[in-house]
Order: C-alpha cells, then sequence, then structure tokens
C-alpha cells in the first residue's frame, strides 16, 4: 500500500506521543514493504527522509484570523492532487487539531483518534477553542473511518463530538523494544520514585507531590524524580514551583525536577527507579506507563479510564485514585515496603506488554483496517470513473 500519515509534529522535530507514535508505526509498515509518506505544516516547503520514508513539510499559512483555514485547504490540495496522480491508496490522520475538515476526494483517509483538543479542554473544566473545535468536528464527520487507542477515547469522542463513525476498531499503541543500551544518568539518586510526562497539574503531578510528602517522611532514603516539561495553565506558575511549595522547605532537596528528556534518557530513569507512579485524569490511553511496565518498573496508575485497560489491579500494577494523594501514598508504600509484589507486578507487566501491546500486533491489525476501508472505497471510485468517462464521452 500507499499510506500517507498527515502529522505536524514528526521527529525530530518538537513531539509528544502522537509524533513518536507516527513514526514508530511508520518505520514499522515501511519494514513491511509499504510505501510510506509523512506529511505535515511547518515554517517552510521541504521534503526529507527518515530512512525509506518521504516526510514532506508544508509552509503553514501565519495569516491572522484564516491562517488556519488555509493551511488546511493547501494540505487538501495537495493530497488531492497526490491521490489523483496515484501516489496515494490512504491517508491517516489524528483527531487532535482536526487537520482534515474537508476531506479528501477520492482517497480514504483514516482518523486515529488519540485526544481532540476539545476534549482535553472540555475535560479540564476549560471551554474548548471554538475554531479548533469546530476543524475537529469536521474532520470526524467528513472521515468516518477511525480507529481509536482505547476503548475510553472512543466513547468520549463520541460523546463529545456527537458524531459517530461508519467504522471503528480500537488499537492499542504499541510499545518499541527497550534499546540494549541506554545512557548511564549518574545525576540520578539510588532510591526514588519517578513520574514522566507533562509536568503540569492536569497530569496529576501535585497530587503526587502531596504523596511524596508522607513518603519521603517515612522514607528518609527516599526521592522524587519528575521528568518532562514544565506547563502552566491561565497565567498560575510554573508546576515545577507549585511542587516544590507543596512538598516543602524541608524535603524539597529531594526532589528533582529533569525536564524533557529524549526516550533513552527516559527508559534509562525508569531502569533506575524503584516505583513509577501516574495520577494522570485525563489520557488517551497512557504509552509513558507502558515504556515503564515493559521495563520492568512496577507502576501505580490512574484508576481513570483507561488506566483499567491497561493495569489489571493487583496483577501486573496497582490502580489509585488520581484524586487522592492518600490513596496514592498507599499504593507506592506498597511497593516500597513488599519487594516480593513488585517483582512479581513487574514481570506480570512485561508479559502483558509482550502480549497487547506489541508493534506487530498494531501494524497487522492496522493493515487489515486499512485494506478495508480500502474495499470499501473501490466500488465507489470505480463508480465515479465509469461516471466520468460518459460525461466525456
Amino acid at each position: 500500500m500507499k499510506i500517507l500519515f498527515v502529522c505536524n509534529e514528526y521527529p525530530p522535530r518538537p513531539h509528544g506521543g502522537v509524533g513518536t507514535f507516527v513514526q514508530t508505526i511508520a518505520r514499522g509498515l515501511y519494514d513491511r514493504g509499504h510505501q510510506v509518506t509523512v506529511l505535515g505544516l511547518g515554517d517552510g516547503d521541504l521534503v526529507d527522509t527518515d530512512g525509506g520514508i518521504r516526510v514532506v513539510t508544508l509552509r503553514g499559512s501565519k495569516v491572522r484570523y484564516v491562517g488556519n483555514l488555509i493551511s488546511r485547504l493547501r494540505l487538501q490540495r495537495w493530497l488531492s492532487r497526490q491521490a489523483r496522480e496515484g501516489q496515494i491508496d490512504i491517508i491517516e490522520a489524528p483527531d487532535y487539531m482536526g487537520m482534515l475538515p474537508f476531506g479528501v476526494p477520492g482517497c480514504p483517509v483514516v482518523i486515529r483518534l488519540h485526544l481532540s483538543s476539545t476534549s482535553i479542554s472540555l475535560q479540564a473544566g476549560r471551554k474548548a477553542p471554538p475554531g479548533i473545535s469546530l476543524y475537529e468536528r469536521h474532520t470526524l464527520k467528513a472521515n468516518p473511518n477511525w480507529i481509536a487507542v482505547s476503548h475510553y477515547i472512543l466513547e468520549l469522542t463520541r460523546q463529545t463530538f456527537g458524531v459517530s463513525s461508519k467504522r471503528s476498531a480500537v488499537i492499542y499503541n504499541p510499545v518499541p523494544a527497550v534499546p540494549t543500551s541506554l545512557p548511564e544518568m549518574p545525576e540520578l539518586p539510588a532510591h526514588f520514585v519517578l513520574y514522566a510526562g507533562q509536568v503540569s497539574k492536569r497530569k496529576g503531578v501535585l497530587i503526587l507531590a502531596e504523596a511524596a510528602r508522607e513518603l519521603m517522611t517515612h522514607h528518609p532514603g527516599l526521592h522524587l524524580v519528575y521528568v518532562g516539561g514544565d506547563f502552566s495553565h491561565n497565567g498560575e506558575r510554573p508546576a515545577s514551583e507549585l511542587i516544590r511549595e507543596v512538598v516543602g522547605p524541608e524535603l524539597v532537596a529531594r526532589v528533582h525536577i529533569l525536564g524533557h528528556l529524549n526516550r533513552e534518557n527516559v527508559l534509562a530513569c525508569m531502569r533506575r527507579a524503584s516505583v513509577f507512579a501516574f495520577p494522570s485524569r485525563l489520557e488517551a490511553l497512557g504509552l509513558v506507563v507502558l515504556e515503564a511496565m515493559n521495563c520492568g518498573l512496577p507502576v501505580v496508575c490512574t484508576n481513570y479510564p483507561p488506566g483499567p485497560e491497561i493495569v489489571e489491579d493487583g496483577v501486573n500494577g496497582l490502580l489509585a485514585d488520581p484524586t487522592s494523594p492518600k490513596d496514592f501514598c498507599e499504593k507506592i508504600t506498597r511497593l516500597l515496603e513488599d519487594p516480593a509484589l513488585a517483582r512479581r507486578l513487574a514481570t506480570n507487566a512485561r508479559q502483558s506488554i509482550a502480549e497487547r501491546f506489541s508493534l506487530d500486533g498494531c501494524i497487522e491489525q492496522t493493515e487489515r483496517f486499512y485494506e478495508a476501508c480500502l474495499e470499501q472505497s473501490v466500488p465507489l471510485l470505480e463508480s465515479r470513473r465509469s461516471v466520468g468517462s460518459l460525461d466525456r464521452g
């Protein structure tokens, strides 16, 4: 197949989970013999390569008020031309930011539901940005073939937008293999609880800080390490400052906020940590939790959806209430004070990753979904060709 991914954050550009996912699956599909292109918006027109993957950047418009519309129209025109010329069989785009609100005539489009900007805003109690929300809604309506990264996100998307799909599937994101060689990270303490992800209130970092205040008081050698970009919302101070305030002056020296690290350094932190804690209240899937489980690190994960889709409580990890510092403190304490339990959960976690979140499994399911979409589109395309021939006659 000739597959194109729409992605504005393909590495090495600044990226989050969507960019990492697209690169992982694009490389996997290329290795299986497919022709893969990645298309995104940027500061200028550029064509590059990632191995055998073509990476195309179109200049995004910065015209005030209408720049988003102009950029999306330019994407649609470029894609339509490539489809007419037979350069693309199928397109995949994320729901986030609604990049394809007009569809692409003559080419099936799959929308991968990672987590829309609208859902993020509404779940955080903020008003959704009206323009982006409109683009996201129309992208879902114009392209009703959806792959969701969790059952939770599929249902949340339907509820948020009041839109239904014609074809849908839940395909969990894959967890890439852990490199055989990782950095040493000598600056890490000997004994610590690790959090990785966006350092923001929405991710529960202050809840963890409150839990850690109790933990570190009763475990004198224990430290708390945060890895991830430091964020603030609505004019608030950065989350890192709030964390230090919550922990207090007597314990703050045992709190380490390392900022954004590349994947290899994050995995090195996971390999050295005692427990991974993730009290986020809004996730599409929680890839960072899966990475920790794959590293053999016992995890305490949020019991809010989709946490229970990832972690079976007491089997391959523990679940805790992300609004309760006390619950997180108790669950982390169980792992710290019961090494046998921690080892058993970590062993089971690795096994569950191999069984449910493998790259091969994700790619095979994605290929089957693409094939079904292409089969469905063939009669329509042939009908259009026939009508065009009659018109010319």
